[in-house]
């Protein structure tokens, strides 16, 4: 039972201390009141900016320069306790969804050694006060969230959706003849005066205007459950003149 394991499984074992990483419900700590252990959340996000259930990808689809996860003490509110460890890394062009979580699994390791070696030695832990930040409760991902609007959407925020996207998601979406495409990667090349979405070359590369007149060069995509290089798109009948469209855009 999903609801009570954890519960069970606290209660059996008595740990002195215990990190969480993944769980996805809220611990009602009224039952854990006489346990002794101290409770600790990973949570691959900076907080409180980026609390709930999804923080690699809105981290990566807002585009800032730091992508930053936290280790903080288990309260009754979702990723709201007091943050005694944190890490920022710099938020670099060939990141993607898959890679910062690998990378954040790894630096995690970090944080609770820290954590450890302060408890285990009788150093008081020093709660980290992000006085100034924002907070804010990031909800799981829609298809809104995972979907190119070429009305609205910049080049910029078109590449950093593509990178949240990858790989779970196999991409950022939008459509061709009202078939869905998934973008597997973009990047900006230059600039041009063509309408939002439209197809200006298909030759090695696709190159697709954005609503900011930039041209974005697309390598790979996902089709019909299968994975296409760009140079191959003519043979599926892609050509200079086609528009993508928002998926609201023809519902």
């Amino acid at each position: 039972n999903k609801d009570t394991d954890i519960y069970n499984w606290l209660w059996q074992n008595k740990l002195e201390v215990c990190f969480i990483i993944g769980y996805n419900r809220l611990l009602i700590l009224d039952k854990l009141n006489n346990l002794s252990t101290k409770l600790f959340n990973i949570h691959f996000g900076s907080l409180p900016s980026f609390r709930g259930p999804s923080p690699v990808f809105w981290q990566l689809k807002m585009g800032g320069d730091q992508l930053g996860l936290c280790i903080h003490q288990l309260n009754d509110k979702f990723d709201s306790g007091a943050i005694y460890w944190m890490k920022e890394i710099p938020n670099l062009p060939h990141y993607n969804f898959k890679f910062v979580s690998y990378i954040f699994s790894q630096l995690c390791v970090e944080g609770a050694f820290f954590i450890l070696q302060c408890l285990f030695n009788n150093i008081p832990l020093v709660e980290i006060k992000r006085e100034g930040q924002i907070s804010a409760y990031q909800k799981r991902p829609t298809l809104a969230d995972v979907s190119i609007d070429w009305n609205l959407m910049t080049a910029s925020e078109i590449c950093h959706l593509i990178k949240a996207c990858n790989p779970w998601n196999k991409g950022a979406i939008t459509f061709w003849k009202k078939q869905e495409i998934k973008l597997m990667d973009a990047r900006v090349i230059g600039s041009g005066d063509e309408q939002p979405g439209i197809i200006i070359s298909t030759d090695d590369k696709l190159q697709i205007v954005s609503v900011d007149k930039k041209i974005l060069e697309v390598s790979m995509l996902f089709y019909m459950d299968s994975y296409w290089s760009a140079y191959q798109l003519k043979e599926l009948g892609f050509a200079s003149g086609d528009v993508f469209e928002s998926h609201l855009s023809f519902m």
